[in-house]
């Protein structure tokens, strides 16, 4: 994980009430050490680790997650879609499990930086998914597989029933302002572009073409459940 994404993470739980949460993928649970666990009801889940916690479960992100329904006031995926097959089950099991006004947070590698987008056109895959030639041996856990476009994150988390909350702000690595250019082009030709178009489709743009995304390796996103 980003850097820059694991401290705008820690930054979100300091400010927000405690609650009940699940944690999937939770890696080594590093989340439980960095929440205040006297005032968090803190959930486990992973598949290819084994964290020596409470409320640990082995579970695969593929299938149905065996939790009942509005049970979570909080699900965070941090760095877990991209390694799974379909997402939109990932998706829809998290709005079930959540309760009503639940926050769903998750982190994943973004596709939408002119970094992966220039080597989308120069090598065919995007900047962390590299191409998958020796794929008999299984590949292994930490495979990227599912390169995740924001856009269709945005309308499809809307079309399962959530409500976005907040595209985070991720400090931006000074080495990246080397693609400053490459932003104005961006953000010129998507003006011209939707200079016809209705307020929501320019304002769903202007998610797209900000700073934070155009330059940052990953994106860090919060929904509602309504």
């Amino acid at each position: 994980m980003q850097k820059e994404v694991k401290t705008e993470i820690i930054q979100f739980f300091k400010k927000t009430n405690p609650g009940k949460i699940l944690d999937i993928p939770c890696g080594d649970g590093w989340l439980k050490k960095e929440l205040q666990e006297s005032l968090w009801d803190y959930y486990g889940a992973d598949l290819f680790t084994n964290p020596d916690i409470a409320n640990f479960k082995k579970i695969d992100l593929n299938k149905a997650i065996p939790y009942q329904s509005d049970f979570y006031d909080y699900v965070a995926c941090f760095e877990g879609l991209e390694h799974i097959e379909n997402y939109h089950l990932a998706t829809r099991e998290f709005h079930r499990i959540l309760k009503k006004e639940g926050v769903l947070l998750i982190s994943t590698p973004n596709i939408l930086n002119i970094k992966s987008r220039k080597r989308f056109f120069l090598y065919g895959t995007y900047y962390g998914f590299p191409h998958l030639i020796n794929m008999r041996g299984g590949g292994g856990e930490h495979l990227h597989m599912n390169p995740i476009n924001l856009s269709f994150l945005l309308s499809f988390c809307e079309k399962y029933g959530f409500k976005l909350n907040q595209i985070h702000r991720i400090n931006i690595k000074a080495k990246m302002y080397r693609y400053f250019i490459h932003c104005i082009i961006i953000k010129l030709y998507c003006l011209v572009k939707m200079l016809f178009k209705d307020n929501k489709t320019k304002q769903f743009m202007d998610l797209l073409t900000s700073f934070n995304i155009l330059l940052n390796d990953s994106i860090f996103v919060s929904f509602k459940k309504v």
